[in-house]
């Protein structure tokens, strides 16, 4: 495979996977009001999970005590169902408050969580964490790993945004909406707005949680390194990059700032020095980016506040 098409798979494997992180944080910030900043939480849980359920029972010095060596699919399955539970878990006690109050407290609950998976061994082997993780044999399809596991990311990427057109089109959708546009309108229609924003932090939680499990598959690790909040910056600022309330803006916003990244990493450089300056510049870049995007970028929230004021 030439440089030009390891980079464009690897363009499209990444960008179509964190796209459908952004997909469901669009869903849950652009129609359903909730600013969440514990994404990755949701993300971390789908992986470890799948790691969990696939991974053999532990022999020699690992520490972990569950590994259920279940087929891949199982571990998918159950991926999605406790980022679900997770998000049960965590919404009700969070989702009753708003705005800033909201986003610090997912934030928190991702924290603690990264910090549980690093502190407990006995779930992942802390640190170290669950190496070789089992993954489908791409020699099956006769393709490559990355072509196949991009075209599982991009598939699993059409499929959740269409899920998310779907419903965002429905009367249930048209529900969610008005519960953004109006609380106390919805709510003297006789609206559940609790539930309705509790129903939408769970149902997107679970394409999250199959995600993670599609990124055990390709990285074949699960460690806290690699579920820090970074991600859940990452897909603030692909969310803000593509624009609230469009799912093809979203996903071209992701993959841009993958592809941006990518691109970055692509370039040779003589010495390791010279490779960290580049990543400290890239992270400095991208944060400019998103302060720049924050300041010109004429958000709809932004101007009904201002409007309401």
């Amino acid at each position: 495979m030439t440089g030009l098409a390891q980079f464009v798979t690897a363009v499209v494997m990444y960008g179509s996977l964190f796209s459908v992180l952004t997909l469901s944080l669009n869903v849950q910030y652009a129609r359903g009001g909730m600013i969440n900043f514990g994404t990755v939480a949701y993300f971390a849980a789908g992986a470890y999970a799948y790691a969990i359920v696939t991974q053999a029972p532990p022999s020699g010095l690992d520490q972990y005590l569950v590994g259920l060596g279940q087929p891949w699919w199982l571990g998918v399955i159950a991926a999605g169902l406790v980022s679900m539970a997770f998000a049960v878990l965590t919404g009700w006690p969070t989702l009753r408050l708003r705005g800033e109050y909201l986003a610090l407290t997912t934030f928190a609950f991702a924290e603690m969580l990264n910090s549980l998976l690093v502190n407990e061994r006995r779930i992942g082997n802390g640190t170290v964490g669950l190496a070789n993780v089992e993954r489908p044999d791409a020699a099956l399809f006769g393709l490559s790993e990355d072509v196949v596991y991009a075209g599982a990311a991009f598939l699993l990427m059409l499929v959740t945004a269409l899920a998310y057109r779907h419903l965002l089109a429905s009367p249930y959708g048209r529900a969610v909406d008005a519960i953004r546009d109006d609380e106390t309108a919805a709510q003297a229609i006789g609206k559940d707005v609790s539930g309705l924003r509790f129903q939408v932090f769970v149902i997107t939680a679970l394409p999250i949680g199959i995600a993670g499990a599609l990124y055990a598959m390709i990285t074949t690790l699960v460690n806290p390194q690699l579920f820090s909040a970074e991600v859940t910056f990452f897909i603030w600022i692909a969310l803000v990059l593509g624009g609230e309330r469009t799912l093809a803006g979203v996903v071209i916003g992701t993959l841009a700032l993958v592809g941006f990244q990518e691109l970055i990493r692509a370039i040779p450089f003589e010495s390791v020095r010279a490779a960290e300056i580049a990543a400290a510049a890239e992270d400095v870049v991208t944060g400019i980016l998103f302060i720049l995007i924050l300041r010109w970028q004429p958000f709809e929230a932004l101007s009904r506040r201002r409007q309401a004021a």
